[in-house]
């Protein structure tokens, strides 16, 4: 499949603001990087922060997406999946750490428009780890608990891992964290 201009500058764009935050984002590296010129960027986007939000948006959901629906679509084994899930660090980038946290970090405070999309995302992926909880207490595989609250400290437990890795520079910080969480979920299980 061809890949289109419009995508070229998406993929592009998350790279540079994954690599070095928003404001470190060179509009000429990005055009460069995507092999176009200014002109094209416009046709689809009014600006670079238009183009930033849009590339975030739809990197991580996707990402997200990929990700949590696989699980969800299972018939069973949701616990199971979810925890490999979080312990394949093939999927963690810990040099660049969470383009989540780094952005909403770098960007909430900065500019409303950032704040509310990152907000979503969060949103998202806490919803995902939700449904997939809420699955395998449905399915008897994990004891009744507020899934709200646990997708809540299992997105928390994640993301602070992920960035203890980011400052060490140690992926072993996540795999030991991961660890420690795993525990505390295989506490809840049935099985």
């Amino acid at each position: 499949m061809k890949e289109t201009t419009r995508q070229k500058l998406i993929d592009a764009t998350f790279e540079e603001v994954y690599s070095h935050g928003y404001q470190g984002a060179a509009l000429a590296d990005i055009l460069k990087n995507a092999g176009v010129h200014k002109g094209s960027m416009y046709h689809y986007f009014g600006s670079k922060k238009e183009m930033a939000l849009v590339a975030i948006q739809e990197r991580i959901s996707t990402r997200n997406f990929e990700k949590y629906s696989k699980i969800l679509a299972l018939e069973s084994g949701y616990l199971r999946a979810l925890l490999t899930a979080m312990k394949d660090t093939k999927q963690r980038d810990f040099k660049r750490g969470c383009p989540i946290a780094n952005i909403a970090q770098e960007m909430s405070n900065l500019d409303e428009d950032f704040n509310k999309t990152m907000k979503l995302l969060y949103e998202e992926f806490r919803r995902y780890i939700k449904n997939i909880l809420d699955k395998a207490v449905e399915a008897k595989e994990m004891q009744a608990c507020d899934t709200k609250k646990m997708a809540l400290f299992i997105t928390a437990a994640l993301e602070g891992a992920i960035l203890s890795a980011k400052a060490t520079g140690n992926a072993q910080d996540y795999i030991d964290s991961v660890e420690i969480l795993e525990e505390y979920l295989r506490a809840f299980s049935n099985n």
